[in-house]
């Protein structure tokens, strides 16, 4: 995983629908099609082709929106293997947990729970990175996935289940989760009148970023026990001493999405629904706006995404008052960025430090500098 081969494949002339797509560009690309046939290769092409096209009617350049799908795996290969690098946080809960918070260089956060008993992950990053993740592990002297026991993804994104399929244990899901990952795109049950452009997208990502797909799931209940606010809190899992509320969200980023809860420890996974914005790198900010260039918006329904986000914000808000009066803090453990937490007003802070890991022996900052130097030059060749 994470090595990107020089490989043969056709080069495939399209029918006289095709406008965009050209030899170069599937050139470029190939390399990243590894697991698609020569029909299947031809089909995204075409696809793609035509959701270039239904960019350009919304007064995209062809140009400009073929580069970014194609810096997609610029991206995530220019940034695996010795190239890989981590910003973590370790949050000793006890004497027997600790929670790793793991931002990769792109794509979500990784938590992972050390206890006594094994590892708990809740979301699984990209498929392409599960050899810098074993290195990773070995590395911070976690040893490696053989004792993960539970593996929680909060949506069905490729940079959140993405090294499902590798992992010993099938992944907790919700039931949609589940449907959209068959189905093969991120528009599944969604209402907005861009099922192209999310195919197209779904696809690329899925692809470029080789999401091993589980072939078993471990499916959430359904029906809500309780209320969270607007959320039902629709089952529990425990392991090691942990007990984590599932939320159900309302659909807002991707459908399926949950949120967990774990109330002892006061810890909150919002999933993508909240983002300590603050804390992402220019490089990591970045390769998280291509949804927004590609898909004009990284939720299927950006309305209510903003009412999950204002009703997170609430509870977080009250649940950290609560732990306050038993000297504790709320920490809300984002999708992407650091562990933080919140005012009164709503403002998200970094509490525990910020530990930078590299495989180079160089500083973050120059690696910042030498990526985005690359990018341009690649960018005005285009």
């Amino acid at each position: 995983m994470g090595n990107l081969l020089k490989v043969k494949s056709p080069i495939f002339h399209l029918d006289m629908s095709a406008k965009y797509v050209t030899e170069s560009f599937q050139k470029k690309v190939m390399p990243y099609l590894t697991t698609f046939n020569d029909a299947e290769k031809k089909q995204f092409y075409l696809d793609a082709d035509a959701a270039v096209q239904e960019l350009v009617s919304m007064g995209k350049d062809p140009k400009q929106v073929l580069w970014v799908m194609q810096s997609i795996g610029l991206y995530l290969y220019g940034n695996s293997g010795k190239n890989f690098y981590v910003d973590y946080q370790k949050i000793v809960l006890s004497d027997t947990c600790v929670l790793w918070s793991m931002q990769p260089p792109g794509g979500g956060c990784i938590h992972l729970f050390q206890t006594e008993e094994g590892k708990l992950l809740i979301d699984a990053g990209y498929g392409v990175n599960y050899a810098d993740w074993v290195q990773t592990l070995a590395d911070f002297g976690l040893g490696d996935f053989s004792d993960v026991k539970h593996v929680l993804c909060t949506h069905g994104d490729a940079d959140h289940v993405g090294m499902t399929g590798l992992l010993p244990v099938p992944p907790f899901v919700h039931p949609i989760t589940k449907e959209l990952l068959e189905n093969g795109s991120r528009s599944f049950a969604s209402t907005n009148n861009l099922q192209l452009l999310e195919h197209v997208y779904t696809t690329t990502v899925n692809t470029f970023s080789q999401l091993a797909f589980p072939k078993e799931y471990i499916l959430s209940k359904t029906e809500p026990q309780k209320m969270r606010g607007i959320f039902p809190v629709i089952d529990t899992v425990t392991f090691a001493g942990l007990t984590f509320e599932v939320w159900q969200s309302l659909c807002g980023h991707l459908a399926g999405q949950l949120f967990f809860y774990e109330p002892t420890q006061g810890l909150l996974f919002t999933s993508d629904a909240i983002l300590n914005f603050s804390s992402l790198t220019p490089w990591r900010l970045t390769y998280g706006s291509i949804p927004d260039y590609l898909i004009n918006s990284v939720n299927i329904n950006s309305e209510i995404g903003r009412q999950e986000r204002n009703e997170l914000t609430r509870l977080a808000v009250e649940l950290d008052a609560e732990l306050r009066k038993k000297g504790k803090r709320l920490r809300l453990c984002c999708g992407h960025g650091a562990v933080s937490v919140i005012d009164e007003k709503g403002n998200l802070s970094i509490l525990d430090h910020v530990i930078h890991y590299s495989r180079r022996k160089y500083t973050e900052g120059l690696h910042n500098l030498a990526a985005k130097v690359a990018w341009f030059i690649r960018r005005r060749l285009v």
